[in-house]
C-alpha cells in the first residue's frame, strides 16, 4: 500500500504512514466488500485524485465519532425507557441471588441435607434457567440421597411396625388421642396388613374419643375433623352424630357473626330452636338482635330498630334495651310509614372493637349469600364501619388514591363503579362475560378481562366515561393496575412461557414476565410499586407468595389449607388474605414476612370459585 501524501510504499497492516505519519485507514479497501477476493498491491503510478490533508481527515473522523455516540445514547435511552430501563440491573441482581443460592445448595449438599440442597438448586433454575451447574447439583443430591437410604428388609419392617404399635397403644392408654392417631396412621402407611383388625379398632376409638373430647373443649373444627375420619371407618351412634351436627350448625352460624346480622339471627334461631342450651347460642342470638337493632338505629331507621329491640327483650328483659325500644317506638309511631329495605348500599354496621392489626384504610371483600346464591361486596373501615356496598356483585377493586370502587355486577351484567354517597354503583360497561375490573391510578381508564370467540382470555383497556370501546392490550386475565401506573396480569410471553406479566400501558415496550407458572394469579401491588403479592398452587396447594421486581420470590404461607387472594395494607405494614385453614372461610392478617398470621373476619362456610375473587385495601 502507498501513502496518499508522500507516496511511500508500506505494509497494509499499518494505520500510520511510517514516513510522514499520515492516518491511512480511509484509503484501505473494505474487507466486507472484498470478501473472497485476493488482495493486490496498488499500481506504482496511482490515478489522479483529490488528496485530503491529515488534519481534515482527523476532523471528519472526530465529528463522525461524535455523531455516532450521540445517536447511540439517544437510541439506547429510548430502548430502556419505562419498565425495561432497569432490566440489566435486574438481570445482574438475579444472577447474584442465583449464585448465592447455588453456594447455599453446595453447603447443604456437603452437610448431607439433600432435600434442602435440591430446593436451593431448583430455586436457582427458577431465577436463572440457563445456570450451568444447578441441574448437576440436583442430580448429585438425588444420587447421594438414594445411596444414603438403605433398603429395609421384611424383618426390619416387622420390628419397626411392632415398635410403632406399642407406642400407639401406650398413647391410647394414656388418653393422648392425638399421639395415638398419629402413630396408628404412621403404622398403616408402613404396613396396612400388620394386625389389621386391632389397628383399625385402635384408630377408630382414638378418633372417636379425640373428636368428642375436642367438642367438649370447644375445639369444634378439630372435633368435626376427627369424627369425620372416624365415620370413614365405621358408622357413628346417633348421639355422636347429633353432637357433630350441632357443632357444624354452630360453626356455620358463627361464620355470619359480624358480617351479616340478619343471617346470624336466622342461623342462631334455628340452632336455638333445637338445642337452646348448646354452648352460648342463647347469648349469641340475643346479642345478634341488639347489634342489628343498633345498626338500624345508627341509620335513623327507628321502626326496624324497634322490632329488633323487641325481639331481644323476649329473650332477656333488660331495662337498657327496654328504654331503647321505647325511644325507637315513639319515633316510629310518629313517622310516616314507608317501606324499608334491608341494610344495603351505604348503610353501616358499627363494630365496637376493630380486629387486631386492622388500623388503617378500607378493605373491600366478597361474601357469598346462600339465599341468593351470589356474592355481595362488603367493606371494613378503620373507623369501625362495616358497609355492604353492593348486592349481587363481586371482584371488588378500589382505585389507587381515590374513593371509587370497581366491581362486577352479577345482577344486571357488566362492570360497575361505586362512588361514596351513591345508593348503588353505576354500570359503565354493560354486558356479560367481563371480569376483574381495575381502575387506573388517575381514574380515567379501566382494565378488565374478557374471552374471545375461541374462549381465550384477553386484557382490555377502556375509558371510564364510555367514550370509546375497550381496546385489546394483551392476551391474559386477572389484570391489576398498580399505584405507579404499571399493569400486571397473568399471561404468556412471545416464547409461550407463562406467568405474571407487567408493562406500562402508556408506552410501546414489550411486557416483562416476572414468574414462571400460569397458575400465578391475583396480583396485589405494594403501595410503593416495588413488590407484588400473588397466589399460586405450583406446589399442589394454594399459598401466598411475595415477589420483588428486581428478583427473588419467597413463600409466605405454608398451611395445608387453601390460602390466597393476598392484598397489601395501604401502609405496607400488613397483608390480608383469605383461608379455610380452620374449616371455615375467613380473612386473615399477617406481617410482610409471613409472621403473626391470625383471623380477623369470618366469611362463612362457602366461597364458591374463590380463586376468581379478590380483596382490595386502600387508604
Amino acid at each position: 500500500m502507498r501513502c496518499p501524501v508522500c507516496k511511500t510504499k508500506y505494509s497494509d497492516d499499518l494505520l500510520l504512514c511510517p514516513n510522514c505519519g499520515t492516518l491511512t485507514e480511509e484509503t484501505r479497501p473494505s474487507r466486507a466488500l472484498n470478501l473472497g477476493k485476493p488482495e493486490v498491491d496498488e499500481p506504482d503510478t496511482p490515478e489522479p485524485q483529490e488528496v485530503k490533508s491529515p488534519s481534515k481527515v482527523r476532523r471528519i473522523i472526530l465529528w463522525g465519532s461524535i455523531l455516532v455516540v450521540l445517536l447511540t445514547i439517544s437510541v439506547g435511552g429510548a430502548a430502556y425507557f419505562g419498565l425495561h430501563q432497569g432490566e440489566l440491573d435486574r438481570e445482574q441482581e438475579r444472577e447474584a441471588v442465583a449464585d448465592e443460592h447455588y453456594r447455599a445448595g453446595l453447603a447443604r449438599l456437603d452437610a448431607a441435607e439433600y432435600e434442602l440442597a435440591i430446593a436451593e438448586f431448583k430455586y436457582v433454575l427458577k431465577l436463572q434457567p440457563s445456570h450451568p451447574l444447578a441441574e448437576q447439583g440436583i442430580a448429585e443430591a438425588q444420587a447421594r440421597m438414594t445411596a444414603a437410604r438403605p433398603t429395609p428388609t421384611t424383618e426390619t419392617y416387622e420390628i419397626v411396625a411392632a415398635d410403632i404399635y406399642d407406642e400407639a397403644l401406650t398413647a391410647y392408654e394414656a388418653e393422648d388421642w392425638e399421639a395415638a392417631v398419629s402413630k396408628i396412621t404412621h403404622l398403616r402407611a408402613l404396613d396396612r396388613t400388620y394386625r389389621a383388625e386391632e389397628v383399625e379398632d385402635l384408630l377408630f376409638n382414638s378418633l372417636y374419643n379425640g373428636g368428642m373430647q375436642r367438642l367438649e373443649e370447644d375445639r369444634l373444627e378439630e372435633g368435626i375433623f376427627y369424627l369425620d375420619q372416624a365415620i370413614s371407618l365405621r358408622p357413628l351412634d346417633e348421639n355422636t352424630l347429633n353432637q357433630r351436627d350441632l357443632a357444624v350448625r354452630y360453626m356455620t352460624a358463627l361464620g355470619y357473626w359480624g358480617a351479616d346480622w340478619d343471617l346470624s339471627i336466622e342461623q342462631f334461631s334455628e340452632l336455638y330452636a333445637i338445642a337452646p342450651n348448646y354452648k352460648d347460642v342463647f347469648q349469641r342470638l340475643y346479642q345478634s338482635h341488639i347489634n342489628y337493632a343498633d345498626a338500624w338505629y345508627a341509620q335513623g331507621e327507628m321502626c326496624p330498630a324497634q322490632e329488633q329491640y323487641a325481639q331481644a327483650l323476649q329473650l332477656i328483659n333488660s331495662q337498657l334495651i327496654a328504654d331503647k325500644r321505647a325511644q325507637t317506638e315513639l319515633v316510629c309511631l310518629a313517622a310516616t310509614p314507608t317501606p324499608i329495605a334491608p341494610i344495603t348500599g351505604t348503610m353501616a354496621i358499627t363494630i365496637t372493637e376493630l380486629p387486631e392489626g386492622f388500623t388503617t384504610g378500607r378493605l373491600a371483600y366478597p361474601i357469598y349469600n346462600t339465599e341468593t346464591a351470589v356474592y355481595d361486596i362488603y367493606s371494613l373501615f378503620a373507623d369501625g364501619r362495616l358497609l355492604r356496598l353492593a348486592t349481587a356483585a363481586d371482584q371488588p377493586n378500589w382505585r389507587w388514591g381515590g374513593a371509587a370502587l370497581a366491581y362486577r355486577d352479577q345482577a344486571n351484567g357488566g362492570l360497575a363503579v361505586w362512588q361514596p354517597g351513591q345508593a348503588e354503583g353505576q354500570v359503565i360497561l354493560p354486558g356479560w362475560g367481563y371480569a376483574w375490573p381495575t381502575l387506573s391510578p388517575d381514574g380515567s381508564r379501566i382494565a378488565y378481562a374478557a374471552k374471545d370467540a375461541g374462549g381465550t382470555w384477553h386484557v382490555y383497556i377502556a375509558p371510564v366515561d364510555g367514550s370509546e370501546a375497550g381496546s385489546p392490550h394483551a392476551e391474559g386475565y386477572n389484570p391489576s393496575w398498580g399505584p405507579t401506573g404499571l399493569l400486571a396480569w397473568t399471561g404468556c410471553d412471545g416464547a409461550g412461557a407463562c406467568g405474571i406479566m407487567v408493562d406500562n400501558p402508556n408506552d410501546d415496550q414489550l411486557p416483562a414476565r416476572l414468574t414462571a407458572s400460569d397458575d400465578d394469579i391475583a396480583v396485589s401491588w405494594h403501595p410503593g410499586g416495588t413488590q407484588l403479592l400473588y397466589m399460586s398452587d405450583v406446589t399442589g396447594n394454594w399459598d401466598v407468595y411475595l415477589l420483588n421486581l428486581v428478583g427473588g420470590v419467597s413463600i409466605l404461607t405454608e398451611d395445608p389449607g387453601a390460602d390466597g387472594l393476598p392484598v397489601w395494607s395501604p401502609d405496607g405494614a400488613r397483608i390480608a388474605f383469605v383461608s379455610n385453614r380452620d374449616g371455615l372461610w375467613g380473612i386473615y392478617l399477617m406481617d410482610p414476612g409471613g409472621q403473626n398470621q391470625h383471623k380477623i373476619l369470618n366469611l362463612g362456610p362457602n366461597l364458591p370459585n374463590w380463586t376468581s375473587q379478590r380483596l382490595s385495601w386502600v387508604p
